[in-house]
């Protein structure tokens, strides 16, 4: 019965107990749990971790964010697990930083730099040790502090040497020595100087501004600097490369100025006169009236030019308008009102003679155009463009032009109004066209082969040199005059060219390559052609 009673007694204790540890264990994991859905857990890698412990602060520019977990040896490193609040953003290249920021409190981790944009540093992520920075211990740099004053200090043992620091201190001493007056004089005229400058800070801000405008108006027309520095460097170029032709140049005009002085001075009373004339010509030319007239003329002038060019119709050969003499339309005013202009006195009685006497002529010789034709120039009626071939084969080539008999060409050139220049060319297709011996003499022997049945040659392209007899004209540039620079002599041939060997034939393709004699189409005597 007393055991019953003791665990029944026993029983809401051990009850009690379990509640207690199920709501730690709860409460437990879901801190964890609400710690790992609303923070970001980062592990850093440094090199040192002295006075920073379990519990310090983590910051984002000062602000405390999380803490850190715990600390332990990483091989010859020190690995730092901490968490922060996810709701900041840290870069995902973010740097860590143990700051102390006194000398007696305890050490924190900074998160570096501030979060602009990009990706972010998310849960479980790992900065290296590259990225992570330690303060300078105080005993080191104490230390490096006492070295660098042992340095610069005396010597021990060496009661002479005064030490890097002395010795430049020494040295200023012997080179100060004697010049205090000279010191204090620079330093009065230095305030001087300041005084004035300050006094006219005016006019020196006021210059400043306005090298502040010139230096943006050059920033504005950097384009422009550009482009006259590239000229410049061309024109430099182009001296560098003429620089032979620019000095004959100059000794040409050298040996010229003796000859221009003694003709000078031969005709010097010659050319005053002419000058003078000169002057006195163009003196009256600027008078107001000559002036005005000159003027007009200049005005009107490119007008009547172009209203003659207009007159002639070259294309057919016509002349296409017809001159008209305005006052004769009226005769009888035009003549009496001159006449009427012309008298100083009676001017009146003067016109009503005029119309008395010459009206009933000159109303019978009344006209708006001139009573005769005019056509003084005759020439083709078409040009070369506007005729259309049967047959494209039938079309000159570029430097020839059409004769009587289609598909025969001769040169065009100057002396060939009459077709008697040599070096006629013939059409593909003309196998067995039967000419004149007048006309097979002026055609090419390559000509003739096609006429007997030979092959088509192929007609020069424009440009090249006429087929003509030889020695039919001069080939070749004449010399320039003694006194400019001649040509060098022509360069050796190449190791590759034979002496005496002719030069390699260039083969030119002919606007009539492709027409085959034997493509179908019936060929034989063209109209026009006399046998």
């Amino acid at each position: 019965m007393s055991h019953t009673v003791s665990t029944q007694r026993r029983w809401p204790r051990v009850l009690a107990v379990t509640i207690t540890v199920l709501a730690l264990v709860a409460g437990f994991v879901g801190l964890q749990l609400y710690r790992k859905l609303t923070s970001n857990t980062v592990v850093a890698y440094f090199t040192a971790t002295n006075a920073l412990y379990a519990g310090d602060i983590v910051q984002i520019m000062g602000v405390p964010v999380g803490s850190i977990d715990k600390i332990e040896p990483a091989g010859d490193q020190m690995k730092v697990t901490f968490h922060y609040a996810n709701k900041y953003k840290v870069p995902e290249d973010a740097s860590a930083v143990i700051l102390n920021p006194t000398l007696v409190a305890s050490r924190v981790i900074q998160l570096a730099p501030a979060y602009t944009g990009g990706p972010t540093l998310g849960d479980g992520a790992v900065i290296p040790v590259e990225r992570t920075q330690v303060p300078v211990e105080w005993d080191d740099l104490r230390k490096e502090v006492t070295n660098l004053v042992e340095e610069l200090g005396p010597q021990e043992g060496k009661p002479d040497d005064m030490g890097p620091v002395g010795d430049v201190i020494d040295s200023l001493a012997d080179g100060l020595a004697g010049k205090g007056q000279q010191i204090n004089k620079t330093l009065t005229n230095l305030s001087t100087a300041l005084t004035a400058l300050n006094e006219g800070r005016g006019d020196f801000f006021a210059v400043v501004r306005s090298l502040a405008l010139f230096v943006n108006a050059l920033h504005q027309s950097d384009q422009q600097f550009v482009a006259l520095n590239n000229n410049l460097a061309q024109f430099t170029t182009n001296l560098s490369n003429s620089d032979r032709e620019l000095a004959d140049a100059i000794e040409q005009v050298d040996r010229l100025l003796p000859t221009l002085r003694g003709f000078l001075d031969e005709n010097t009373e010659v050319l005053t006169h002419d000058v003078q004339n000169l002057y006195n010509v163009t003196t009256t030319l600027v008078q107001p009236e000559p002036l005005d007239g000159f003027e007009t003329s200049l005005h009107v002038y490119p007008s009547l030019q172009g209203n003659l060019n207009g007159i002639y119709h070259p294309v057919n050969g016509a002349i296409v308008q017809v001159p008209v003499v305005t006052n004769f339309a009226n005769p009888m005013a035009f003549i009496c009102s001159a006449i009427q202009a012309g008298s100083r006195l009676g001017y009146q009685e003067s016109a009503e003679l005029c119309a008395q006497y010459l009206g009933p002529i000159l109303d019978a010789m009344k006209f708006n155009f001139p009573p005769f034709g005019m056509n003084l120039f005759s020439s083709a009626a078409t040009l070369p463009k506007m005729v259309a071939y049967s047959e494209e084969r039938l079309r000159p080539p570029p430097g020839y032009k059409d004769t009587t008999v289609p598909g025969i060409f001769s040169p065009d050139t100057i002396w060939s109004h009459r077709n008697s220049e040599p070096g006629w060319i013939v059409a593909p297709g003309m196998q067995g066209v039967e000419v004149q011996g007048y006309t097979a003499n002026l055609l090419t022997p390559e000509s003739l082969a096609e006429l007997m049945g030979g092959p088509n040659i192929e007609p020069p392209t424009g440009g090249q040199t006429m087929t003509g007899p030889p020695n039919a004209y001069d080939q070749h540039n004449p010399l320039p005059p003694p006194w400019y620079p001649q040509p060098g002599p022509l360069p050796a041939p190449g190791p590759e060219v034979t002496p005496g060997m002719p030069p390699a034939q260039v083969q030119v393709p002919s606007p009539m390559t492709g027409i085959d004699p034997g493509d179908g189409v019936q060929r034989g005597p063209l109209p026009g052609e006399t046998p």
